[in-house]
Order: C-alpha cells, then structure tokens, then sequence
C-alpha cells in the first residue's frame, strides 16, 4: 500500500512538472512579434556571443566620454599652441567638441523620451521567457546604446569620411543595437528608434558646426581650419582663428 502511494505521489509531481514546462513554452511561444524576436534573440545558447554583447554594450559609455575627451586633448597638445599652421589640431579639438554636444544633446532627449514612454523592458514584461543580462530599469524605448551607438557612429563618419573610420564605426553601432537585444534589454523598435533618434541629433549638431566652433573659440587651438571633402581628403579653408 504504501509503494502504491509513493508511486501515485512521484506520478503526479512528474506529471505537475510536465503540465508547468508545456505551458511555459506555450506561453512563450505566444509572444507579441516583437517579444518573439527578443525572445528568440536572447535563448541563443553561446557564451562567446553573450560576452561579446556584454563587452560591446560596456563600452559605449568609456567610448562616449573617452573619445570626445581624445580628440580634443590631441587638439589642445602643446605643440599645438606653437604650431598654427597645423589644421589637424584645431580639426581635432572641434571634432571632440562636436561630439560631446551631440552624446550630452543625445543622453539629455533619451531620457527625457524614456520617462514620457515609460515602456517596460521585455525582461520586465516578459520575466518568464526573457532574462535580463544587465540591471537597467528605466524606460526601454529609445534604446539609449542604439541612439548613442548612432550618435558616435554618425559624427565620426561626417568628421571623418574615411572606410576606415565609417566601417567600424557603423559595425559598432549595429552590433550594439543586437547586443541589447540578446542581452533582453529592448525591443526592436526601441533599437530602430535610438538609432533615429541619435543620428538625427547628429546631423543637426553637424549643420549648426560651424556656429558651435565661433561661440567655442576660446576653447579651441588657433590654427588654420581643416575639413574633409567627400572623397576623405583634407582641404584647407583660408582663414584662421586665434586666441
């Protein structure tokens, strides 16, 4: 009698068991498009993938301050305040200052977007099919990696229309934006609408340059001016600025 009701009880755990995992994948196999996509994005089953999202999607906040910082402290060498008839010192250090306008402009206008959305996360919204890898809870739409990703990848590429400057660039931006999707971190239009969102503030940032570098002059090297044509070869413009 008793084996009789081991066995009942084991028989009816085991079929308990069964009963929970079939309507999970049931549930999860339910999901809203863009769920899905999340969903099958971030059950992909590779550790080297899952380190390198975590790796690419770490490195734009040291890329957003480190890059700006760079360039404007190449601008501002020492030698450069003795040699001003270097166009790439002065190029740099607008360079770095156009970029830190455009990430600040982009973080200020993502979180305000953010906070007005107040879109979950799929791993909030979907905490049974969706694991979220990183511990971010504001708002998920604009994804703030995408726009600024777009942002970097835009002002660099119009500051410097070179392959080798746009290429790697651009494959950064778009692996950022898959990498907060594997992660479980965004949808994909909270991708696609960062991406919008960091570019335009970019090109705009870019049409008002040149105003930007007057209002900045003092915190810029003198030297004569340097731009870039669209076949990525130097060009100079006649006059020059000083302190």
């Amino acid at each position: 009698m008793r084996n009789h009701l081991t066995f009942i009880t084991l028989l009816a755990f085991f079929q308990l068991v069964c009963f929970r995992q079939a309507n999970s994948q049931t549930v999860c196999t339910d999901l809203p498009w863009e769920a899905n996509v999340v969903y099958k994005l971030n059950t992909i089953e590779s550790a080297g993938l899952h380190s390198a999202s975590v790796v690419v999607s770490d490195a734009l906040l040291p890329l957003m301050i480190g890059t700006p910082v760079l360039l404007y402290a190449y601008g501002r060498l020492p030698i450069a305040l003795f040699d001003d008839t270097n166009y790439n010192y002065r190029y740099a250090a607008e360079s770095g200052l156009q970029l830190a306008v455009t990430s600040a402009a982009t973080y200020g206008i993502t979180l305000i977007l953010k906070d007005l959305v107040g879109r979950q996360r799929p791993y909030q919204a979907y905490p049974g099919c969706i694991t979220g890898y990183e511990t971010d809870s504001d708002g998920s739409w604009p994804s703030g990696h995408s726009a600024g990703s777009a942002a970097l990848a835009t002002t660099l590429s119009l500051r410097y229309p070179n392959w080798y400057v746009i290429a790697p660039s651009v494959l950064y931006a778009l692996y950022t934006g898959f990498a907060r999707m594997h992660l479980g971190m965004h949808y994909l239009t909270d991708v696609l609408g960062g991406y919008v969102l960091g570019a335009g503030i970019a090109l705009i940032v870019n049409e008002f340059n040149d105003e930007m570098f007057k209002a900045a002059d003092g915190l810029l090297p003198s030297g004569t001016v340097g731009t870039f044509d669209t076949t990525g070869n130097l060009q100079l413009i006649s006059f020059s600025y000083r302190f």
